[in-house]
């Protein structure tokens, strides 16, 4: 059953270091996926949006809040079972729904990298901080 008795503490810091990975990420691979997305940094830089940082702040928060009920649920606790956590949710849910949206749209395997490593990069860490704070 879905709880809201998490460590709500752990499950805001893991946002956070969520959004903190995704603004690295792409920073570190901003021209190679605007390449790949065949968009510009003029184009970028045009169309930030304020709603897509909510968005994304709304679905770290949710990530994390559901990755700590998992591991409740499996009774995971600690370093190694916390980031197994992350790595099977990506596994499982990420990593290859990406693959096959990224198929569908003809983009490259690089630009999949990017758009899941930063998923999987982020559920590691939050399943590590989730782990560790039960």
């Amino acid at each position: 059953m879905l709880s809201f008795s998490v460590n709500w503490l752990a499950v805001i810091v893991s946002a956070v270091a969520n959004m903190i990975i995704g603004a690295v990420w792409y920073g570190v691979f901003a021209e190679p996926w605007l390449e790949g997305i065949g968009k510009t940094r003029e184009w970028a830089s045009e169309n930030q949006r304020p709603q897509d940082y909510v968005i994304a702040v709304i679905n770290s928060l949710l990530m994390a809040f559901f990755l700590a009920n998992v591991m409740a649920w499996a009774g995971a606790s600690g370093f190694l079972p916390g980031l197994l956590t992350g790595l099977f949710m990506w596994l499982g849910f990420t990593g290859f729904s990406f693959a096959a949206n990224h198929a569908f749209e003809g983009r490259s395997t690089f630009v999949w990298f990017i758009n899941s490593g930063t998923y999987l990069v982020g559920l590691l860490v939050m399943g590590i901080i989730l782990g560790l704070w039960q």
